[in-house]
C-alpha cells in the first residue's frame, strides 16, 4: 500500500469512569475515552472524553482550518465530556460531522444540548461556530468517506453495554481495519456479536477495565457493561485479530497496575499492550 493509505492511530484518552491525573497515572496518562484514526485526506475522532481536549489544540495547530468526524459509541457522561472544550467546534473554519445512536427516547442532538444547558456549561451547543452535522447512525451503517482506497467506517450497535447498548466501529483502508470496541462486557466464550465483527482485524482496541477480582469479587461487577483483561485478550484470539489494545483503563489503576494486567493478557494473547495516551499505531 502506499503512505497515502496509512491508517494512523493515536491515543488521546485511555480511562474510563472519570480522567485520573497524578503522579501514578503519568506512563498511562489519565484523561478518558478518545482515540485518533487518521489518513491523508480525513481525522476520524472515537468518543469525545477529556482526551479530544488535546486534540482539538492539535488539530488547530496542524491545519486551522477543516473536517473531523467525531463517532460516539455512547452519551455516557466520560465519552461527551471533552467535546464541549473542543477547539475546532468553536471556530467556523471547521465542519464537525458528529456520529451516534438514538437511544429511542433521546437523540444524540438532544443529549448534547443537556450536556451543554446553561446549568451546566455557559456555552450553548447552537452557539459553537463550527459547522455541526449531526448523523444518527440506527442499529447499522456504512460509512464511505472517499480516498483511494476508499476509507470505510462500519458502525453496528451492540447489546454489550446495559441499556441502551453501545455502537462498534471498524474502520477500514483498502486490506487494513481497526476496531474500536469500548465499554463492551465480554463473558466467558465472548460476546459473540463483538467476535463476529472483530473478526480479523489487524488491531483491536477493546475494553478491559477490570481484573478478574473486580469483576466477580467483592465488588461484583458483573453485568456493569466492562470487560476483564482476560476477556479482552479471549475476543482477540477468537476474532483472530493481528494486536489488542487494552483500552478504557479503571481509573484506580495506577501504572504498575496496568503493567501487571498487560503481562496478564499476554499469556492468552501474546500481541496485547496496554493503550497508553500519545501511544501511535501506524497500518501502512
Amino acid at each position: 500500500m502506499s503512505g497515502q493509505s496509512a491508517l494512523r492511530i493515536r491515543f488521546w484518552g485511555v480511562r474510563g469512569s472519570h480522567p485520573m491525573p497524578g503522579r501514578s497515572t503519568l506512563r498511562v496518562g489519565g484523561n478518558s475515552s478518545c482515540v485518533e484514526i487518521s489518513t491523508s485526506r480525513h481525522t476520524l475522532v472515537f468518543d469525545g472524553g477529556t482526551g479530544i481536549i488535546g486534540l482539538g489544540h492539535d488539530l488547530l495547530r496542524r491545519n486551522g482550518h477543516g473536517t473531523v468526524h467525531i463517532f460516539f459509541s455512547h452519551t455516557h457522561h466520560d465519552h461527551i465530556e471533552g467535546l464541549r472544550f473542543f477547539g475546532p467546534a468553536y471556530s467556523a473554519d471547521w465542519t464537525c460531522h458528529l456520529y451516534g445512536r438514538n437511544n429511542g427516547r433521546r437523540t444524540l442532538k438532544d443529549v448534547l444540548v443537556g450536556a451543554m444547558d446553561q446549568c451546566l456549561f455557559p456555552v450553548a451547543l447552537s452557539e459553537l461556530a463550527a459547522n455541526l452535522d449531526i448523523h444518527d447512525l440506527g442499529d447499522e451503517k456504512r460509512l464511505r468517506l472517499g480516498g483511494q482506497p476508499p476509507l470505510v467506517v462500519h458502525a453496528r450497535h451492540s447489546e454489550a453495554h446495559p441499556k441502551p447498548g453501545v455502537v462498534l466501529y471498524r474502520t477500514t483502508q483498502g486490506d487494513r481495519s481497526v476496531v474500536y470496541a469500548t465499554d463492551v462486557e465480554a463473558p466467558r466464550g465472548g460476546h459473540q456479536d463483538v467476535v463476529k465483527f472483530a473478526r480479523g482485524a489487524d488491531v483491536l482496541i477493546h475494553d478491559a477495565q477490570y481484573s478478574e477480582e473486580e469483576y466477580d469479587g467483592e465488588f461484583n461487577k458483573v453485568g456493569w457493561g466492562h470487560s476483564t483483561v482476560r476477556m479482552a485478550a479471549e475476543v482477540a484470539r477468537d476474532a483472530g485479530v493481528g494486536q489488542l489494545l487494552l483500552y478504557h483503563h479503571d481509573p484506580q489503576h495506577d501504572d504498575r497496575f496496568i503493567r501487571k494486567l498487560e503481562r496478564a493478557a499476554q499469556q492468552i494473547f501474546p500481541e496485547t499492550q496496554a493503550a497508553r495516551e500519545g501511544m501511535e499505531v501506524v497500518l501502512d
